[in-house]
């Protein structure tokens, strides 16, 4: 009893000591970043002890996390993202601990390791959706705006890109704004090749450090950029051949389609960065739409045909040099020459009332149009403190030139098809557009015990000057109209300032962010004699409450405001003509609108993820057909803002993975809603919709070299702004085969297999429906090779150049 005694105060004592000690508690926070030191956004940390507790939380936007009331005993760290090296650290923890991690992107090199899985083509997370373009079959070989047709629930044409069920997009390039709209901005897509390309973000949910442009969100297009030691590149090609319904027989050509040829290279060493692209396309391509107006007593059915002979080179230059470990320095400049000549064949029927034909118009119009742009960024990337703080300057340039020539020439008919004297108008116009845009941009990043904040801001400056010059031909001779001429002159300044505050408490996760946005605008309509002048003040709040009880589950609340801006065309007020009774007019009094997004999602072990949400949309545009009758009908168009709508949906994601061998991501959206006119000739409208769509990817081998793809989407009828469009569907599959240990890839595509992909909107103003049918389909083969030579780690970069808000609206 007596020795057992003294080992029992000793074992009270320890456990005691161990107690005392187990009962002491600290703070451990950091940030994830990447070589770059630019933070890894959603990454997955893990804190392990000798107690076996786990504790396991996923980064914010920013990278930033943090642990309360973790003991005081040695534990182990994990940390994971996609794309990056797994990196575990074990150390004694004794006081609030501050972490800065830096992950290496993942080594591929098949000498090295022998890889047999496959990154998932679609990730979802709380505030996006990561479409990864290598990884997905069906965008080998394509394009910019052909693979955002890949992504579900994205509408890409064109004329728009939307979010189904939502609203409008901005489209970014490595956090960089597109300020081009229509056929300029797919045109500009259409000059990326998919081997160009890393990742696609479809940002639903900004923040307030992003552009408040778009009202639905942002699509940021990331590049490749790789930083391995030594150099490398890739070279590729496609042939694509074009398939349509009704093909047009005037021309006796049915052998529409592109070549493209693309060539990226690097070269990196411990100070240096350099890499270069170059892409080409040429080809031939059908592009064509139809518009039916039911006037009071005629009905006109005009369907217009373009050919265009296609013509695109996309040029990009970039350094970065390290200075030291906590600042980089980078230059980068793109040039890209555009070029479509051709002639729009328009046939007008207009038919009485009794269905029969009362006569034909017939429109030839010829066009030369040829763009230039060029940008130029300057940037530096500063460490700030060994706390993960960090400031980035950008300066940009951009510079948007195009010019065209055309020729229009429209001719009356008999029903028979005799040619009527007198009906014979003639049109030569020259136009000219000039946009510059210069930028200023500061951010920081700044991590608090209290929050991570981020906090910046930005200057713009745009001037956008533009003519077009009408002639009469009469004979071979030329007379000017200037009631259709003009000259225009847009000037738009923008000072804005955000912060952005991101918190981690337990199992809730907070973001919240406020940006502010002050403009100054003048429009001058030299021809017409008229100034506008406006200003504004603007507020774009947004909050992200997250909440995960268990690591099966998370909960999240979103809302933000957003902001969609008319484009420099719908503000300049001349004529567009497309026959010599159908035209385009700018509207230089158009304002801006705005929609207030809220969303609530379920997320279940990340493979099913559940949406309710809302959509508010003020002051909306909308281009309108007007009918006239101005002697002989006219049918313009024109951008109006006159109305609001309410947008009510609930949506679910499914990401599966049945087999080994088959992986499929699925989505359906439904949809309600409700547009309410504030122009008395424009009737209100309401209505359902939906969308669903699913993709399969299928490995046909065990290292899979040679794998398939199939795909399906369909839209149904929905309310499109104030119309009402048609359901109109996409079946697509792909056949991909790696070859010379996966350095080369062969692929093969058939996209719009049934040509069905074309929708029509009808609406209805002063009681005359009207009928826009799109019939410029998507289908095409397409057969693809890409050869990896050199390095081959690619990285996605992230440099968030300083015009992003201001380059989608040429």
């Amino acid at each position: 009893m007596k020795s057992f005694f003294p080992l029992f105060v000793s074992l009270v004592l320890s456990t005691l000591f161990i107690c005392s000690e187990g009962s002491a508690q600290s703070l451990v926070q950091g940030t994830v970043i990447n070589e770059q030191g630019h933070p890894i956004p959603y990454a997955t940390i893990s804190i392990n002890n000798k107690t076996a507790n786990q504790h396991v939380q996923q980064a914010d936007s920013l990278g930033h996390f943090s642990f309360k009331e973790i003991k005081n005993i040695p534990i182990q760290l994990s940390i994971y993202a996609f794309g990056y090296n797994q990196k575990q650290t074990s150390f004694p923890l004794q006081k609030d601990t501050a972490l800065v991690i830096s992950l290496q992107p993942l080594n591929q090199k098949l000498k090295e390791v022998t890889i047999t899985g496959a990154k998932a083509s679609i990730l979802r997370k709380t505030d996006r959706v990561v479409f990864n373009v290598s990884e997905n079959i069906s965008t080998a070989g394509s394009n910019g705006l052909n693979i955002l047709k890949k992504i579900p629930g994205i509408h890409a044409s064109n004329q728009t890109i939307s979010l189904a069920g939502k609203g409008s997009m901005g489209i970014m390039v490595n956090g960089r704004m597109l300020h081009l709209s229509d056929k300029a901005l797919a045109n500009y897509l259409r000059s990326f090749g998919a081997d160009r390309i890393s990742q696609i973000e479809v940002i639903t949910h900004p923040g307030a450090q992003y552009e408040a442009e778009g009202s639905s969100g942002l699509i940021n297009i990331i590049t490749k950029k790789n930083h391995k030691q030594g150099w490398g590149g890739t070279l590729s090609g496609f042939i694509k051949r074009f398939f349509y319904h009704n093909q047009p027989d005037y021309k006796g050509i049915d052998n529409y389609g592109d070549l493209n040829g693309s060539l990226n290279l690097h070269y990196n060493d411990e100070k240096w960065s350099l890499y270069t692209n170059l892409n080409y396309t040429a080809g031939r391509e059908l592009w064509g739409y139809g518009i039916g107006v039911h006037y009071p007593d005629q009905f006109w059915d005009m369907g217009d045909t373009g050919e265009y002979r296609i013509a695109t080179f996309n040029g990009l230059a970039g350094a970065n040099y390290k200075l030291s470990n906590k600042t980089t320095i980078g230059a980068e400049y793109n040039y890209v020459y555009h070029l479509e000549e051709g002639a729009d064949y328009v046939k007008v029927p207009i038919y009485n009332n009794s269905g029969s034909m009362d006569s034909l118009l017939k429109t030839f119009a010829t066009y030369l149009p040829i763009a230039k742009s060029n940008a130029f960024n300057l940037h530096l990337n500063q460490k700030l403190n060994e706390s993960g703080a960090t400031m980035t300057l950008n300066a940009d340039y951009f510079n948007y030139f195009r010019i065209d020539h055309s020729n229009l020439i429209t001719k009356g008919y008999t029903p028979a098809g005799k040619f009527k004297p007198g009906t014979i108008k003639k049109l030569y116009d020259t136009t000219l557009q000039n946009i510059k845009i210069y930028t200023f941009k500061a951010d920081f990043v700044y991590p608090t015990s209290f929050a991570r904040l981020a906090f910046g801001g930005k200057v713009s400056f745009i001037n956008n000057y533009s003519n077009i010059y009408y002639f009469h031909k009469n004979g071979g001779k030329l007379a000017f109209d200037s009631s259709l001429s003009n000259e225009f002159r847009y000037i738009e300044n923008t000072q804005s300032l955000y912060m952005n505050a991101a918190k981690n408490l337990n199992k809730w996760k907070l973001e919240a962010g406020l940006r502010a946005e002050f403009t100054q605008t003048k429009a001058t309509s030299y021809f017409q004699n008229t100034m506008h002048k406006g200003q504004r003040l603007r507020f774009f709040p947004s909050v992200l409450a997250t909440y995960l009880p268990n690591q099966e589950n998370q909960f999240s609340l979103t809302y933000n405001r957003r902001i969609h801006r008319p484009t420099f065309w719908n503000l300049n007020p001349y004529k567009t003509f497309m026959t010599a009774y159908t035209y385009v007019e700018g509207n230089p009094y158009l304002e801006p609108e705005y929609t207030t997004n809220i969303q609530f999602t379920h997320n279940y072990k990340k493979k099913f993820i559940s949406s309710i949400y809302t959509n508010i949309n003020d002051n909306g545009f909308a281009q309108v057909i007007v009918p006239q009758n101005e002697g002989q009908y006219t049918h313009v168009t024109k951008m109006l803002n006159f109305f609001r709508s309410y947008n009510y949906g609930m949506s679910e994601s499914i990401s599966l993975t049945p087999f080994s061998w088959w992986q499929t991501q699925n989505l359906l959206r439904a949809y309600y809603t409700e547009v309410k006119s504030n122009i008395p000739y424009i009737a209100g409208i309401n209505g359902w919709g939906g969308y669903l769509s699913t993709n399969n990817t299928f490995y046909f081998n065990n290292d899979k070299s040679f794998s398939g793809f199939l795909g399906f989407w369909y839209q149904f009828p929905e309310i499109d702004r104030f119309g009402r469009s048609t359901s109109y569907y996409s079946v697509n599959a792909g056949l991909q085969y790696l070859a010379l240990q996966k350095k080369l890839t062969l692929s093969l595509n058939f996209n719009d297999i049934f040509q069905s992909s074309a929708s029509a909107v009808t609406s209805t103003v002063r009681n005359m429906k009207t009928t826009y049918t799109n019939f410029q389909l998507n289908s095409q083969l397409r057969l693809s090779a890409v050869w990896q030579f050199g390095s081959s780690d690619l990285e996605k970069a992230k440099n968030n150049t300083g015009n992003e808000a201001e380059r989608s609206r040429l």
